[in-house]
């Protein structure tokens, strides 16, 4: 009896000397250096909601850790990574404190087995080909199609509800493509003009727009809520722009969020440096001219047409009745804001670090009634459509369409339109779709 009370003291002494209460600290970032806010860890993959990084990627855990104990770290844009204390770690800990930083790499897109669906043929002839196509209010889909090319007659051709022609109207001067606005209204876009399509009793009518008002108070628009008019002040030819608010009551203008490519405006006014004297003269003299600074009129010149430079991609959707989301793919978080509280949530995103690898594409699209948003994906000649979860920033379902090199994808009702053309075939375009299931 005695002995195996020695025993049994003995074996908690020992355990008592391989653990040490210690505070491990340190910082969580990605494989770019930004600190990661709100990852949380377990211990020996038991949870633990105390522990956490704070918003500069900070964490502190006071534990009596031993030999052999793993924190992990998680964050749903991010893949899991460990620390493990070992006993030297617990050797050399000084005061009482191990400080050890932690890199999380990206999420990258999980391969899964799709089966592929077969598309449905929407609309699509021998006769001519479907160059671009829009849904009008009624939900009926215009087409801008031609025989041979856009340039030789457009053709803008209305559908009913059983996806036969009903109306068609030849067009006037170079037709390029179909842009709706935010009040649901179809427009074609040609190279000096600009026309408004109505439909009424299965009829085309097409009105000729003033072009310079359209791009300048129509296009910029992206939505409303209430009130409230959203657009924004973007240019492809500078790397920074603004989203703003107009309140139509008081018709005052307040600003919502700046979204600017950092690194890509210190390379764009950088290049005043190194043109050539005329250049420098030039830019000095519309600087005095206009207000501009002459590295601005460099960059919008000079840097725009080099390989380096990149236009911004930072999409605004509304969600919901009440509320938008701004994706900032340069400050790498998605930002929802509402009209009566302003920016109410944050989440980080991560999706499109890894574009080389992943296949990530622009645009992002939107179910706009079902209030769902995608990513879109291009691998080894397929498109991959993944909704991106509003909460959390993280990449879900992810969804393969049947054919290679689509066009024009567009999502409406849960369903997914595109353009397509099989390789080499003399078949016209047509427009298929599938319904969006994983």
């Amino acid at each position: 009896m005695i002995n195996n009370i020695w025993l049994v003291i003995f074996i908690l002494f020992l355990s008592a000397s391989h653990s040490q209460e210690v505070t491990v600290t340190g910082i969580v970032t990605d494989e770019e250096g930004q600190s990661i806010p709100d990852a949380r860890c377990s211990l020996n993959g038991i949870p633990n909601n105390k522990w956490r990084t704070d918003k500069s990627g900070n964490f502190s855990i006071r534990h009596q850790f031993k030999d052999g104990d793993t924190i992990t770290f998680n964050h749903v844009a991010f893949e899991k990574n460990s620390i493990v204390i070992t006993r030297k770690l617990l050797r050399k800990a000084s005061n009482g404190m191990i400080k050890i930083d932690l890199v999380l790499p990206y999420r990258m897109l999980e391969v899964l087995d799709v089966i592929a669906n077969v598309p449905d043929t929407v609309f699509g002839t021998q006769d001519y080909s479907v160059a671009d196509f829009e849904f009008n209010n009624q939900s009926n889909l215009i087409l801008l199609t031609y025989e041979k090319t856009l340039k030789k007659g457009g053709v803008l051709r209305l559908l009913d509800k059983k996806n036969e022609v009903v109306d068609i109207r030849y067009v006037r001067g170079n037709a390029t493509e179909l842009k709706k606005d935010f009040r649901g209204n179809v427009h074609l876009i040609c190279e000096e003009e600009v026309y408004l399509i109505q439909t009424r009793d299965e009829h085309l009518e097409l009105f000729l727009e003033d072009r310079d008002y359209f791009f300048k108070y129509v296009l910029p628009v992206i939505d409303t809520i209430g009130e409230n008019i959203y657009f924004s002040n973007y240019s492809e030819l500078y790397p920074a722009f603004d989203y703003m608010e107009f309140d139509r009551i008081d018709s005052s203008y307040n600003p919502v969020l700046t979204v600017q490519d950092d690194l890509m405006m210190e390379l764009y006014r950088s290049e005043y440096k190194y043109v050539d004297v005329r250049t420098k003269l030039w830019a000095h003299n519309k600087q005095i001219e206009t207000g501009i600074d002459k590295e601005v009129w460099v960059g919008a010149t000079v840097f725009t047409n080099s390989l380096y430079y990149e236009s911004l991609y930072a999409p605004l959707f509304k969600y919901g009745h009440d509320s938008l989301f701004v994706f900032d793919h340069y400050k790498d978080y998605l930002f929802k804001y509402t009209p009566d509280d302003g920016f109410v949530d944050s989440v980080r995103i991560a999706y499109h670090k890894t574009a080389r690898k992943s296949g990530w594409e622009q645009p992002l699209l939107q179910d706009a009634t079902r209030d769902l948003i995608y990513g879109l994906f291009l691998l080894n000649g397929f498109t991959y459509l993944s909704q991106i979860n509003p909460q959390s920033g993280g990449v879900e379902q992810r969804f393969k369409l049947h054919f290679k090199y689509v066009e024009n994808i567009q999502i409406v009702d849960g369903y997914v339109y595109y353009i397509y053309r099989p390789f080499e075939s003399i078949q016209k375009k047509y427009i298929y779709r599938e319904r969006l299931t994983v």
